[in-house]
């Protein structure tokens, strides 16, 4: 059983607890709020869940890392009445200390309030004609512990039920057995379930950092196969309690009345956990590492080109890349990135120190768009650095089906010494005389007889019919955007031509801009760094959100003019960016942009 004393803040474990209408005793009955009275919450200030409580006979102390305690007793509150909300439930509350205003004030680095319900909430809400704490929208949530561990089964990362911040924490049932109860007793209280409780992006808070997980996890997983038709995730049930009482740790569940479970489409694909089975050092800090399936799964089919979504944890934090598939699709059973130590390469150089043979990583089925297809003739291979990777998977595919008609093969890089599967390349050119293998070295060695210096028109002099090929470009961001240059200066129609990003995922480093934003009507000043929601949280102006992740739908707003950078989310459902809706919890406007809610 868990408390939590001020909305937000970290959970107090307890042996028994009295149940009230409004919530177990001591339960969000404090909440920071802004000077206006809304709520703030970790949603938006994840430092608040570093705060913990203890409670005493006349009041509580809450503690927080590098700051003097706050001591507070409920003889010296001010109680005066003050305006507040949930949500869209207004109520009056009740004021505390300055003391506690000034604390979370410099937690929180705004002017807010520490508010008290008082002993009975004054908050009722219409749906359960009940009084209810500051929680969300109901009294009391329960989870069980199989239901954790089957998301924890289906996750890349293992979650705590700490980041679900529920009351009652119920052992030995099924998975999500908690679905099907309607009416339950415990101890000497009857609770009636009456809604499953959606989930946001507080989820992915780590409790013990207080920093939002880069992967939106455990959102992403619970998105994909505990997600109704309009987005929303649901994980735990809300109760209400139908009289007053004792409950206690240890007391059974016993199961009054049941009902239908809900049900979620499943479109996830279980991760797979791969072993590393060798190290092959193809070139001066490139190596390959064949990886096979560890759990007898089998391995999902790819097309050459495509790449493999994977995760590893360093220092405790989990980080997603992903490695384009140096294998081919067919030599079956085993699967093969490349990796090259690059400067600040915090994954790539992790792996060369640290993933060994008999080590394992989690991985996700293997996608992308950039592929071979059916394209088999005339074909040009162009790539630099680590992007040959989808190139020899390309390759390996054409000569295992006996297909290299008429292909060349361009790789650029700095030496000899880092020409990845040099010898590799020389059979295979030896063995098929309509491959043209082509090495463009950019610092050679004075016996170096082959290209010199990095991409250039005297270098595609080299290849026939150029304008005739199917285009395949990979490699870093220059030596893209300087192949296309000259591609199409030679000749190429921009629709044979096929490009790859590469390199990790990068964030927003777009030069701070200021830009001018229009809500409903309503101007105020922003920048192109952070999200539209936040820009507008924090011009006072208000817009409709629940988890703030992109999993709901609940802040879709419609762009009326200017440009933002929206990410691909589950929300935004097929069609709707064209038809120019974005998420506000996600979208970072580029320009000036009006929008509408």
């Amino acid at each position: 059983m868990n408390v939590f004393p001020v909305k937000s803040i970290g959970g107090l474990s307890q042996s028994q607890a009295w149940v009230e209408k409004q919530g177990l005793c001591f339960d969000r009955r404090f909440m920071v709020a802004k000077i206006d009275g809304s709520m703030l919450t970790a949603r938006k200030y994840p430092e608040l869940v570093k705060v913990t409580a203890t409670l005493q006979p006349h009041g509580l102390t809450l503690s927080f890392p590098n700051m003097s305690p706050l001591v507070l007793k409920y003889a010296d509150f001010t109680m005066n009445e003050a305006n507040t909300q949930v949500w869209n439930d207004s109520f009056s509350a009740y004021t505390t200390l300055s003391k506690a205003d000034a604390w979370f004030s410099h937690i929180t680095g705004e002017p807010v309030r520490l508010l008290y319900t008082g002993e009975q909430s004054n908050r009722v809400r219409p749906k359960i004609q009940q009084n209810v704490s500051f929680a969300d929208g109901y009294p009391l949530l329960v989870i069980s512990e199989a239901s954790l561990d089957a998301l924890n089964e289906r996750s890349s990362q293992h979650h705590t039920m700490d980041q679900f911040r529920t009351n009652l924490v119920v052992g030995g049932t099924e998975a999500f057995a908690e679905d099907s109860w309607k009416r339950i007793r415990i101890g000497e209280v009857e609770f009636e379930s009456v809604k499953p409780c959606a989930r946001c992006i507080l989820t992915t808070v780590d409790p013990k950092t207080a920093r939002f997980n880069e992967q939106k996890e455990p959102l992403a997983t619970l998105s994909k196969f505990r997600s109704d038709s309009s987005g929303d995730v649901y994980f735990g049930q809300n109760l209400i309690a139908l009289n007053e009482g004792v409950i206690k740790a240890g007391d059974r569940v016993e199961i009054l009345e049941s009902k239908p479970k809900e049900e979620y489409p499943d479109n996830s694909d279980l991760n797979l956990t791969l072993t590393c089975v060798e190290r092959e050092e193809i070139a001066r800090d490139f190596c390959t590492f064949w990886l096979e399936p560890t759990k007898q799964q089998t391995l999902p089919a790819y097309q050459p080109g495509q790449h493999l979504p994977l995760q590893v944890e360093i220092n405790g934090e989990f980080i997603a890349r992903r490695y384009t598939l140096s294998s081919s699709p067919s030599r079956p059973g085993k699967y093969a990135i490349s990796v090259k130590r690059i400067n600040d390469g915090r994954v790539s150089n992790w792996l060369h120190d640290h993933l060994m043979v008999g080590d394992t990583l989690v991985a996700e089925k293997p996608d992308g768009t950039f592929h071979l297809g059916l394209h088999t003739d005339k074909l040009l291979l162009l790539s630099a650095g680590s992007g040959v990777t989808p190139m020899l998977s390309m390759l390996r595919y054409l000569a295992d089906h006996d297909q290299i008609r008429d292909v060349v093969f361009y790789h650029q890089c700095r030496s000899q010494a880092d020409i990845p599967y040099q010898p590799e390349l020389e059979a295979l050119a030896e063995q098929y005389p309509q491959l043209r293998v082509h090495i463009a070295l950019s610092r050679p060695e004075n016996t170096w007889t082959g290209l010199n210096g990095r991409l250039s028109a005297s270098h595609l002099e080299h290849i026939p019919t150029l304008a005739e090929r199917q285009v395949f470009v990979c490699g870093p961001d220059n030596f893209m955007a300087d192949a296309k240059h000259l591609l199409t200066e030679a000749g190429l129609d921009e629709s044979n031509y096929h490009q790859e990003a590469f390199g990790p995922v990068r964030g927003n480093v777009e030069a701070n801009k200021a830009v001018t934003i229009s809500l409903n009507g309503n101007l105020f000043q922003g920048d192109n760094q952070q999200t539209l929601l936040e820009q507008a949280e924090n011009a006072g102006l208000s817009i409709s959100n629940s988890c703030r992740a992109g999993f709901c739908g609940a802040c879709k707003v419609t762009l009326e003019s200017g440009e933002v950078e929206q990410p691909d989310v589950p929300a935004l459902l097929p069609g709707e960016k064209e038809d120019g809706k974005v998420l506000a919890c996600c979208c970072i406007p580029k320009t000036d942009v009006e929008v509408r809610s």
